[in-house]
């Protein structure tokens, strides 16, 4: 189902709805559908047991009680920043390029010369 929360305004006669092909209202109506216009004015097919889930989805669960705990932070302690990188790690990544390029550098000079 859909997550997205919208307002039924009223219940639509599937046969004045346009807009829709009728073999897809057909089909729609075999499956158990109706369409009812939204609040911003769309028209949505939905069954009987998604428009009482929408119904019912803004309302509180009287059985959980959400308390969120307050919590706040002191401003004196700060958080441990990761270290940078240092040339040791730049090394042991890109080994295989640097000994490509330092080979690529010793062979130029050679040719060189």
């Amino acid at each position: 189902m859909n997550k997205k929360r919208f307002e039924i305004v009223e219940e639509l006669d599937p046969a004045n709805v346009s807009g829709v092909p009728d073999v897809h209202k057909k089909h729609y109506e075999e499956l158990g559908y109706r369409p009812y216009r939204m609040g911003d004015g769309k028209v949505k097919w939905l069954t009987e047991g998604e428009k009482a889930y929408n119904k019912t989805r803004g309302m509180p669960d009287p059985k959980r009680r959400s308390k969120k705990k307050f919590h706040a932070s002191d401003g004196r302690l700060r958080r441990k920043r990761r270290d940078k990188k240092t040339l040791w790690t730049f090394i042991s990544e890109y080994w295989v390029f640097l000994v490509m390029a330092a080979i690529t550098v010793i062979v130029l000079l050679i040719c060189l010369r």
